[in-house]
């Protein structure tokens, strides 16, 4: 072996091949060209190529003196280049993609896509886009108060409305481009009062910028949030109750009393509502379907105005007498204008007094006595002799006002004899 190591074309040979091993790694490591007719092409697994599908896209202008737009969030980058270096560009990311519009001014400019930081041992480095159009404007800025709007103020919990509303803070400022600035409307929070029934702050809550179209604009918000404070109130006046009725009652029927037990009831409504109301009125109980006393159940009538109100019901006590008869026995039949020199007796009735049959309600003929029911009959003349005459009936306005009187007879024979001397 050691004679072979001394010949001169032996040890040629084995340093070119020395020198072609050293080549095929130096080509391996440094990502000899795809098109390089060397050996690389020989050990075709030494190239790689990588896509990175969303790198961030860097602006290169000044921010505080120009807004940017047309510019992508994010640009498809694409490796080629050998495999260690591919994977480890891959991973790390550790260069930047970026829009140079340095040294140009508002207007619309077509500007390449540009990377740094990369190596440039990658034998290729593909952007996509490659490039974009862009427009520069002047930035503008602008203080606007907030505005609150509030979201199912017809929700809140019954009873309640909302009162006044704070932010904090009540202003913010609003950065844009001019032609942005310039369609700004309303500057807004939201707050939703669904179900609410006590004051509360809601923290942290986005602004939004509007133009005159409703459409949102996208510009940058400082602060972007508000705390937002709502006073809730609970308005509410206790008032008397009112009981409606509807129709009449049923023939010989008659209300002596009727009654709520709960006589005031509690309205919640706006202030401005409250002042005016006197009394909350129930709904009508129809006196028609009434045939007996009893406790009825009646729902007040709410007032669209009107929130709640406590009680929503109450209980109506109503009191009816059903009309009857009823005989008084024994009531005098007096006679009027008696002869000075004569004698009066009853034929019919030989009694004098007759029964007198009353009809009304209860609480109107339960007092009346043969007292209270007076009748007579009248004689025309003083002649002696046998008269029939009608029975007249003397009872009060005020009685006859509220019941029927019916004598059981209509009339009486009266016999009238002298006394004097013949």
């Amino acid at each position: 072996m050691n004679k072979w190591l001394e010949k001169p074309w032996v040890i040629r040979i084995v340093a070119l091949a020395l020198s072609v091993l050293l080549f095929v790694v130096v080509a391996f490591d440094q990502n000899v060209s795809e098109e390089d007719d060397g050996f690389g092409n020989i050990f075709g697994t030494t190239n790689e190529t990588r896509t990175l599908e969303d790198m961030p896209v860097n602006l290169q202008i000044d921010q505080e003196k120009y807004v940017v737009s047309g510019v992508p969030e994010t640009a498809k980058v694409t490796l080629q280049g050998s495999v260690s270096l591919v994977a480890s560009t891959y991973t790390q990311r550790n260069f930047e993609v970026f829009v140079d519009l340095e040294g140009l001014g508002p207007g619309t400019h077509v500007v390449p896509l540009q990377v740094s930081g990369i190596s440039n041992q990658l034998s290729n480095v593909y952007i996509e886009p490659q490039e974009v159009e862009v427009s520069i404007e002047e930035r503008a800025s602008e203080e606007y108060s907030l505005t609150i709007d509030i979201i199912n103020r017809d929700q809140i919990a019954a009873g309640y409305e909302v009162g006044n509303v704070y932010a904090d803070p009540q202003t913010v400022t609003v950065t844009s481009s001019r032609s942005i600035v310039d369609r700004i409307a309303i500057v807004k929070a939201f707050i939703d009062v669904n179900g609410v029934d006590e004051s509360f702050t809601e923290d942290n809550v986005p602004v939004k910028v509007y133009d005159n179209q409703g459409n949102e604009l996208s510009v940058r918000i400082d602060p972007p949030t508000t705390d937002i404070t709502v006073d809730v109130k609970n308005p509410n006046k206790t008032v008397p109750i009112s009981l409606e009725t509807t129709t009449e009652l049923a023939e010989g029927l008659r209300i002596t009393s009727m009654d709520l037990e709960t006589e005031e009831a509690t309205v919640f409504a706006a202030e401005s509502y409250l002042e005016g109301l006197e009394q909350i009125q129930t709904n009508a109980i129809d006196l028609s379907e009434i045939t007996e006393s009893g406790t009825y159940e009646v729902e007040l009538n709410i007032p669209q105005e009107v929130r709640k109100v406590e009680p929503a019901t109450v209980n109506a006590v109503i009191e009816v007498e059903q009309a009857e008869e009823r005989v008084v026995e024994n009531v005098p039949i007096t006679i009027e204008g008696q002869p000075e020199d004569g004698a009066t007796s009853f034929v019919t009735p030989s009694s004098g007094t007759t029964s007198v049959t009353v009809r009304g309600f209860p609480s109107d003929i339960e007092g009346l006595t043969a007292e209270n029911l007076p009748i007579s009959v009248v004689l025309d003349n003083q002649s002696p002799g046998e008269y029939t005459l009608p029975i007249n009936n003397n009872i009060s306005e005020e009685i006859l006002e509220n019941v029927e009187i019916e004598p059981a007879i209509n009339e009486a024979t009266i016999l009238v004899e002298l006394t004097g001397n013949e």
